[in-house]
C-alpha cells in the first residue's frame, strides 16, 4: 500500500516541495486510514502536483519538465484516490497534471479556485489536450467543506501572488491538519482575500499539524505588504520627477500588474500594457477574471495594450508596465524624461543593460528592497501564525533541507514544535491526533518529462549548483541569519 502500515491514521507524504536543496515541483499525499466493522478502509486525496523548474539538471536530453513521481497514487486501487486539491494557479503547484494528462493517466476530480481553472484550460489549450482527456474540474470557494470519503476538506483564503489562492484544512483519523500552500499574513492584497486568520483563530488549538510554507522562514519581520509595495512606487515615481516610467512585473504574479497599475493611477499617469507573448497571455487571463484597468481607472487616466504608433499624440505621461525582454525604441525619442523601476532580481541585468545604452536612470532592489513584494510569509508571519495556533506540530516544506534544518534551534526558542526528523521527499508520515510516526525514509524520484510526453523516471539528487546557490541563500548564510535572530530576540527580552 505504498509504504502504508495496517495501523489506523493519517498518513502523509511530501513527493516534492522537500527537495534537498531546491523548492519547486510541490505535491503531497494525504491517506487515510480507518479500522471499522473489522475491515481497513482507506482514502486518499492528492495536494498540488506541480512542476520542477531545473529540469535540465537531470542530464535527459530533449527534457522539457520534470514532475513529482504520483504514479503508485494514481494506479494503486487501494489507495483509493479521490481528488485532487490545487492551492493556486502557479507552475510549480498546477502544471504537473498537464505532463500527467498528456502521458495517459486519469486523474480524479480536480478542485481549485476559477483563476487556476482558467489558467489550466489555457495550458490544455496550448498542449492540445481535448476536453474528453480532460479531468473533471470542481470550482471552489473559500468556506466550502469538501467530503472526500473519510477526508473532509475545508477551503480557506491565503495571501499570495495570484487570484484563488487557497490553503486546506484537512480533516481525518481524529486529526487536523492546516495545509497552508504559498502564504503570508497581508490584509492589503488587492482585489483578492487576505489568509483568513479570523477562521484560523476559531480553530485554535483544535488544529494538530501545520504543513507550512517556509520558502522565505530565514527572512525576519514580516512580509511585505502590497499596500507598502505601492506607496514605495509612489514615492519613486515622484522622487524621479520624469514624465516617463517603465516597470516591468513578474507574468505569473498577478498583484504586481495590479499594484503598478494603481501606483500610475495615483500618479494620474497614462498606462501601457507591453510586453512579450507570457506577459499577454497573463493579461488577459486578469481581464478575463474580471479586471476592468479602464473601469478602474475611471476615466482619469488612458489604458492601452502595445505600443501606440504615435506615443507624444497618445500621451506624454505615462508608466508602461511591461515584461524584461524590451523597453520599446520608443523611448529612444524621450530619454531624458524616462525612468525605470526594476522590481526584480531577475529583471537587473538585461534591463541594466538596455538603460544604459539609453542612458536612461534607474533604480533596483538595492535601492528599495520592498520592491520584490513578497508572496510568502517571513519569520515575524510564522510568529504571529504561532499564537493563534499554539499547539500544532510544524512541517517546512517549499525550503530547501538546510534552511529548515538550520531553523530548528530558532524553532525551538521561540516555541516552535517542528516535526522529527524534518520530511525530505518521499518521507512518510503517520499522524494520530497529536502523536505522529516515521513510516518510510525511501528515496524519492522524479519524472523527466520530453516533448512526446514520455517518462523518464531519475533519482532525486541535489541539482541547485553553487550558480543558485549564490543567487539565494547558502547553508552558512542561512545559519548566520539564524542566528543574528535570535541575538536579537535574546537582546529585546
Amino acid at each position: 500500500m505504498s509504504s502504508l502500515t495496517q495501523d489506523a491514521g493519517l498518513y502523509w507524504r511530501p513527493l516534492g516541495g522537500n527537495n534537498i536543496d531546491q523548492i519547486s515541483g510541490h505535491s503531497y499525499q494525504y491517506t487515510c486510514v480507518l479500522h471499522k466493522n473489522e475491515k481497513i478502509k482507506i482514502s486518499t486525496i492528492i495536494v498540488d502536483i506541480g512542476k520542477f523548474d531545473n529540469h535540465q539538471a537531470f542530464g535527459i536530453k530533449n527534457s522539457i519538465a520534470a514532475v513529482p513521481d504520483v504514479r503508485d497514487i494514481i494506479q494503486n486501487k487501494d489507495l483509493n484516490l479521490k481528488a485532487v486539491f490545487v492551492t493556486h494557479s502557479h507552475p510549480d503547484h498546477l502544471n504537473g497534471i498537464i505532463h500527467y494528462v498528456r502521458a495517459g493517466y486519469k486523474l480524479p476530480p480536480i478542485y481549485g479556485g476559477k483563476y487556476t481553472k482558467m489558467i489550466l484550460e489555457d495550458l490544455y489549450k496550448y498542449y492540445q489536450i481535448g476536453k474528453i482527456n480532460q479531468p473533471t474540474f470542481i470550482e471552489i470557494e473559500e468556506g466550502q467543506i469538501i467530503k472526500c470519503s473519510d477526508i473532509e476538506v475545508e477551503v480557506i483564503s491565503a495571501s499570495h501572488t495570484c487570484f484563488d489562492s487557497f490553503g486546506f484544512i484537512i480533516s481525518a483519523c481524529d486529526t487536523k491538519v492546516y495545509h497552508t500552500g504559498d502564504m503570508k499574513i497581508d490584509p492589503t492584497t488587492y482585489f483578492r482575500k487576505p489568509t483568513n486568520l479570523k477562521r484560523l483563530k476559531e480553530l485554535g488549538l483544535k488544529i494538530d499539524y501545520i504543513v507550512g510554507d517556509f520558502y522565505s522562514i530565514d527572512c525576519d519581520g514580516f512580509a511585505w505588504r502590497e499596500a507598502d509595495v505601492l506607496k514605495t512606487l509612489v514615492k519613486i515615481m515622484k522622487k524621479s520627477r520624469k514624465s516617463k516610467i517603465f516597470l516591468p512585473v513578474y507574468p505569473t504574479h498577478v498583484e504586481m500588474y495590479i499594484v503598478a497599475f494603481l501606483s500610475a493611477l495615483k500618479m494620474k499617469k497614462d498606462v501601457i500594457f507591453y510586453g512579450n507573448a507570457d506577459f499577454y497571455s497573463y493579461l488577459k487571463q486578469i481581464k478575463d477574471y474580471g479586471i476592468d484597468f479602464c473601469k478602474i481607472s475611471k476615466g482619469i487616466i488612458k489604458v492601452i495594450e502595445g505600443v501606440p504608433e504615435d506615443i507624444d499624440a497618445f500621451s506624454k505621461n505615462f508608466v508602461v508596465i511591461g515584461a524584461y525582454n524590451d523597453i520599446g525604441e520608443w523611448f529612444n525619442d524621450s530619454k531624458e524624461d524616462s525612468f525605470a523601476i526594476i522590481t526584480a532580481q531577475t529583471f537587473f541585468n538585461p534591463l541594466k543593460g538596455q538603460m544604459n545604452a539609453r542612458n536612461i536612470k534607474f533604480v533596483t532592489l538595492a535601492d528599495y528592497p520592498v520592491l520584490q513584494g513578497a508572496g510568502h510569509g517571513h519569520l515575524g508571519d510564522w510568529e504571529q501564525i504561532l499564537k493563534i495556533l499554539p499547539s500544532a506540530v510544524y512541517i517546512p516544506t517549499h525550503c530547501p533541507y538546510f534552511i529548515a534544518e538550520g531553523f530548528r534551534e530558532l524553532a525551538k526558542k521561540l516555541g516552535f514544535e517542528m516535526i522529527e526528523p524534518l520530511p525530505k521527499n518521499n518521507f512518510m508520515y503517520r499522524f494520530k491526533g497529536k502523536e505522529y510516526t516515521e513510516v518510510s525514509a525511501k528515496p524519492a524520484t522524479w519524472l523527466i518529462v520530453n516533448s512526446d510526453a514520455i517518462f523518464t523516471e531519475v533519482w532525486q539528487k541535489a541539482t541547485s549548483g553553487i550558480g543558485y546557490l549564490k543567487r539565494t541563500i547558502s547553508k552558512k548564510r542561512a545559519q548566520r541569519k539564524f542566528k543574528m535572530m535570535l541575538c536579537q530576540r535574546v537582546k529585546n527580552r
